[in-house]
């Protein structure tokens, strides 16, 4: 699991797994048992920058604002790698929603 990917995840309160992008840095990944996320949606709106990468089908948007970490073993298969421009966009505002 590495920074930038996107995977499917069964949340913990859904039974139903949902694409989610992978925000934590790899050393935490890599030794940590959980794993920091930001769910994408394909509905636009406030604090939701758009994200492109191999992989996604349809156009995704980063819920910002439902940053949150998930154990491991709830991540069920990668889907693909966002670009380095949606991983800037969704640093910057996951920064600004924290200021």
């Amino acid at each position: 699991m590495l920074c930038g990917e996107i995977w499917t995840v069964v949340p913990l309160q859904h039974p139903k797994p949902r694409p989610a992008l992978v925000l934590s840095v790899d050393a935490w990944n890599r030794y940590a048992p959980d794993i920091v996320l930001i769910p994408l949606t394909t509905q636009p709106g406030p604090s939701r920058p758009t994200v492109r990468g191999k992989g996604l089908r349809r156009a995704s948007y980063a819920k910002c604002g439902a940053i949150g970490a998930i154990p491991k073993e709830r991540l069920e298969k990668r889907i693909g790698l966002a670009d380095a421009d949606s991983m800037a966009a969704v640093a910057a505002e996951v920064r600004r929603l924290l200021e």
